[in-house]
């Protein structure tokens, strides 16, 4: 049967040169003679993408044997397995992999012939410029899987599987001549292989490959190449669309254009007002394809909305490889496209997607009790996959086997909470969510350029409570996120970007330090920076360990440490220097260049309290007094307090009220229980991000907060509130640092025994009961009830240490809150 023929124009190019289809055939036809096989006889191919990789595979289609396409990356170790299994007679390799060849080949034990193809002379002259495809019956493709479970098998594809894929798409007039086709991904995978290299030849389009794979050689090749048609994984997409909105969002004008183009849905009208956009692709594009996992509806809407389709496929390499895909004109967000033709889908009872047609395989290689395990005596094949038919569509929710069960019998699919989260934020690069150590997990490798650039040291507490806990407030109690992890690697992934999760828990096991050998720098400065740290932390200190992300150190730790370094190498330390010098030896080499002498000192917090600030005290609180007043009606009708201990507020110095934070009722219920007098004279530590913009910067610029940022240099917040203490103002502070999420009390912050210690303050703790019960952090508003306040005696700082400021503050307060 007919498969490629000389268009008469280019069909390859490469590195800048053009290759005729002439010149593909005969190619292809120079490697066909050097092979002796007969029908179904295995060859393999091994090597990067470039032209020769298509003279090979369509060489051995023209004989009638069997392409089997590895990953060019495989060492010699790796390759051994794979050549033990299909036994080729011959492996065509270039002279990057040749010696992992001949090495992989000696340890396979096998004797195939190997064929560099650098050394292969172009020597065909004959007449006949017809490359024919094996016969429909015929294995005429072997792939192997993952491997994620077991050992990778060998897919049997006949011609006949992926011809009825070729017909499929032929229907929809997917592939034109005029085509050019840019194939990025690496052809040892049926999505590329096929969609962007055999497909388009065999229909007279153009295939451009890129030497390497970077985001310049992809944009130089779309607009020197002409590209009508871009074939991609959802990660691409999903960092193209995220460069393209971060600059219409920076623009008031393209922002209102696109939720016009938005709600008016007209291709033509978007294509014009983005025009810069679709110049940027070339200026060619006919629409994008992704595949290989799903993509954020959100992504595929936004493009149409810029005049782009993304064509959705979906199916599996067993399936050759589609069940359904997007036609052109007919994208639906969320949907992977249409059922193909010669294909029926159903939806088992578990939800799990079931196929047959003539594109499913004719089973795994050498491996009959594998194939009877997915395909079922009625000739289903049972893809792994969740999903639903929603009228001509199919939509695909999770895989079967990454799908979380709970003990209480609930179902979670991770990709939902993965798409969501990253959906409202541009901090985290890749994430996983998983079920580790019996909790729901969020695995976070976080965006380390956009947390540099949004000047972030606390990156932990800024992930944590600015956007998991976001999400926790909108999701149902059972799919909330109970921990995350971050890491400082990328996750594991196949070669086309999905990520391996079984192999995720791996990157959580701690890494010893003895373990990992790098060479440890002898410099005094690093030196006497790693041993102060091993002596706060109480742990090895390796040269490249994140200051907070492997050795934990808070904002506290943060400003101690800037301490030390400024007093002992008399250099001023800001959040950049720390946001751009992260590890230890990093920050040791920018001391040790800018230091001005060396003289060790300890921290002491009584000289850098005894800096005055008044910088993020309030203008007044005229606010304030304003809010508290309105506040008196609902707090005696709608939420009523039970009041005890008020004894304890006799006072006549200044103290700092410490108390346990279970909503955001909190404050209110502290200001209605106090007297006008202590009101008056009592300032609250708040987060300055509930007060950025419009009315609630200027609320609380005159009310009695003092506004600090977890990302800035917390020295500055304690020389304000130690400033304010010292001008005889009370200071209350919520030293669990965030809202309860589940009633329960957290552990306590130094930061207000710090304070209490070095100014000579008196510390009032109070504890709050019923709060949480009637206002939490996931409710919009707070129900009615009554929540009970009690304020317990002083206790002196003059003779206790940090700690136990902190434990007895915290003990008194919990002790009541259980009761």
């Amino acid at each position: 049967m007919e498969f490629v023929r000389d268009y008469g124009k280019t069909a390859v190019i490469y590195d800048g040169k053009e290759y005729s289809y002439k010149e593909t055939i005969i190619g292809a036809k120079s490697y066909k003679n050097l092979l002796k096989i007969e029908k179904e006889d295995k060859v393999v191919i091994f090597m990067e993408n470039r032209p020769e990789f298509i003279y090979a595979f369509l060489g051995i289609w023209d004989k009638g044997g069997t392409t089997v396409c590895l990953d060019s990356s495989f060492g010699s170790e790796e390759l051994e397995y794979y050549l033990k299994d299909c036994e080729p007679k011959y492996i065509f390799t270039s002279e990057k992999n040749y010696k992992a060849a001949v090495e992989g080949l000696k340890l396979s034990g096998k004797e195939s012939i190997i064929l560099n193809v650098d050394n292969i002379e172009m020597d065909y002259r004959g007449e006949d410029m017809i490359l024919n495809s094996p016969e429909k019956d015929a294995v005429a493709l072997m792939l192997y899987t993952s491997g994620t479970t077991g050992s990778p098998k060998g897919v049997m594809l006949t011609f006949d599987n992926i011809l009825v894929n070729i017909e499929g798409l032929d229907k929809y007039q997917m592939y034109k001549e005029s085509d050019r086709i840019l194939a990025l991904l690496p052809m040892h995978h049926i999505f590329p292989l096929l969609g962007s290299g055999i497909i388009p030849l065999s229909r007279g389009a153009t295939i451009a490959f890129i030497k390497e794979l970077s985001s310049q050689a992809m944009t130089d090749a779309l607009k020197n190449y002409e590209i009508s048609i871009m074939i991609g994984v959802p990660r691409l997409w999903e960092m193209l669309h995220k460069k393209i909105m971060e600059k219409i969002n920076s623009n008031p004008v393209a922002k209102k254009l696109f939720k016009i183009c938005e709600k008016l849905e007209n291709k033509n009208l978007s294509k014009k007002i983005f025009k810069k956009v679709h110049e940027g692709f070339g200026g060619k594009i006919r629409f994008f394809v992704s595949g290989g996992s799903k993509l954020d509806p959100k992504v595929s809407k936004d493009f149409l909305t810029l005049g782009i389709d993304v064509c959705e496929g979906y199916g599996l390499t067993e399936t050759a490889p589609m069940i359904s895909f997007t036609p052109i004109n007919q994208v639906v967000p969320g949907s992977a496209g249409k059922i193909m033709p010669g294909v029926e889908v159903k939806i088992a009872e578990d939800g799990e997607i079931l196929s047959k047609g003539r594109n499913l395989m004719k089973g795994y290689y050498n491996k009959p009790l594998e194939t009877a395990e997915v395909i079922d005596a009625d000739g289903w094949f049972h893809t792994g996959d969740l999903g639903e038919l929603k009228g001509e569509y199919l939509y695909v929710t999770g895989r079967k086997k990454e799908m979380i069960v709970l003990s209480n019998g609930k179902n979670i699919n991770p990709i939902d909470i993965e798409m969501w989260i990253m959906g409202k934020t541009d901090l985290i690069q890749e994430m996983a969510v998983i079920e580790y150590e019996s909790l729901l997990t969020a695995v976070i490798y976080p965006n380390f350029q956009s947390i540099q650039e949004n000047h972030i040291t606390n990156i932990g507490e800024t992930l944590k409570w600015g956007v998991i806990d976001k999400y926790n407030n909108t999701a149902p109690n059972y799919r909330k996120i109970l921990d995350i992890k971050i890491v400082q690697e990328e996750l594991p992934k196949t070669k086309i970007g999905k990520i391996r999760r079984f192999m995720v828990p791996e990157l959580l096991k701690e890494k010893k330090i003895e373990d990992i050998v790098i060479e440890t720098p002898n410099y005094e400065e690093y030196i006497a920076i790693s041993d102060y740290l091993k002596d706060v932390k109480k742990k090895e200190i390796s040269p490249t360990a994140h200051l907070e992300l492997d050795l934990g150190m808070d904002s506290l730790d943060i400003v101690e440490l800037i301490a030390f370094l400024e007093g002992s190498f008399g250099v001023k330390i800001t959040e950049n220097v720390l946001v751009n010098n992260p590890t230890v030896e990093k920050l040791s080499e920018y001391i040790r260049e800018n230091a001005t002498g060396m003289d060790i000192t300890e921290t002491n917090w009584g000289e850098i309290l005894k800096v005055e600030s008044s910088e993020f005290l309030p203008k007044s609180n005229s606010v304030g007094t304003v809010i508290n007043t309105l506040f008196k009606i609902p707090f005696s009708i709608y939420i009523k307090i039970k009041k005890s201990g008020l004894e304890n507020l006799d006072i006549n110095s200044p103290v700092i009220f410490v108390g346990n934070h279970q909503s955001f009722l909190d404050g209110f219920i502290f200001n209605q229980s106090i007297s006008k007098k202590i009101f008056n004279n009592t300032y609250f530590l708040a987060k300055v991000a509930h007060f950025k913009k419009g009315a609630l910067k200027y609320i609380g610029e005159n009310s009695n907060l003092i506004l600090i940022d977890i990302n800035k240099n917390l020295s500055e917040t304690l020389q304000a509130a130690s400033t304010a203490l010292k001008n005889g103002k009370n200071i209350v502070i919520f030293p669990e640092g965030v809202r309860s999420r589940d009633g329960k009390m957290r552990e306590f912050k130094k930061a207000f025994a710090i304070l209490a210690k070095e100014i000579n303050v008196d510390v009032i703790p109070f504890g709050i009961k019923g709060a949480y019960e009637l206002y939490p952090a996931n409710v919009k508003f707070p129900n009615s009830g009554e929540v009970e306040i009690k304020f317990f005696p002083k206790i002196s700082s003059e003779k206790l240490s940090y700690e136990e400021i902190v434990k007895k503050s915290h003990d008194t307060i919990e002790k009541w809150v259980q009761e």
